[in-house]
């Protein structure tokens, strides 16, 4: 297989909870010729340590801790160009759906979307993108999000489509990145078990927590804080 095709792997969270301030979108990149091997491997660190079932960052409790640290560590120690991990970071208070999204929700969250996917797609490679599936008032719309990234990143679009989640063990754990960075944002009432993965996750990847921002070409873990006062 070829060296430069890649999966991406997606999921959002707190994207319609109203008491949720801040919204966050993730993507795992991972070289398509390794995913065979990565998922062998995982697959050995779920028996290790009894672990069955959907990966879910709601999920988290302390017997699952164990399994996260060995399987972040060995995801992040991974090279950057075979696996990065990318999110945005919204608050959505100080989104102007009116006057920029036509009054509707659905077309902003997939223009979010598309700004997290496009600033990372690269002239000459090519990409398999698995979206996390959720109801939509438009079914185009994963259509129309394929449509602009393959205009704007000269066809490298191969696939798309939306899976249920667990199908998927790629996007489950791209949940749990994502779900991971929108508690960090947007939560008050700590919770034991969620703070030690945050913990274990920081370190995997050389930080003290979560709680930073990125530009946009920092790779092996990415978080971009969306400023949207630059709009107004």
């Amino acid at each position: 297989m070829k060296d430069n095709f890649y999966n991406i792997y997606c999921d959002e969270s707190s994207v319609d909870n109203p008491n949720r301030k801040f919204m966050t979108i993730g993507a795992l990149f991972i070289k398509r010729n390794i995913i065979p091997e990565i998922r062998k491997k995982i697959k050995e660190i779920q028996s290790k340590h009894r672990i069955k079932g959907e990966l879910k960052w709601v999920k988290t409790s302390r017997k699952t801790l164990k399994f996260y640290k060995e399987l972040f560590n060995y995801l992040f120690s991974l090279p950057n160009s075979n696996l990065e991990f990318r999110t945005i970071v919204i608050d959505k208070s100080r989104v102007d759906y009116k006057k920029y999204h036509d009054e509707d929700r659905e077309l902003a969250f997939y223009k979010f979307y598309y700004f997290l996917l496009k600033n990372k797609l690269s002239f000459g490679n090519f990409y398999y993108i698995f979206l996390d599936f959720r109801p939509s008032k438009s079914k185009n719309n994963v259509r129309r999000l394929k449509e602009f990234l393959s205009f704007t990143s000269n066809d490298s679009i191969k696939w798309m489509q939306a899976y249920s989640s667990d199908e998927n063990i790629f996007i489950q754990i791209s949940d749990i990145l994502t779900g991971a960075i929108s508690y960090c944002n947007n939560e008050s009432n700590k919770n034991g078990s969620k703070d030690e993965l945050i913990r274990i996750i920081a370190k995997s990847i050389g930080r003290n927590n979560l709680n930073f921002c990125s530009n946009l070409r920092e790779e092996k873990f990415n978080i971009f804080c969306v400023n949207l006062d630059k709009n107004k």
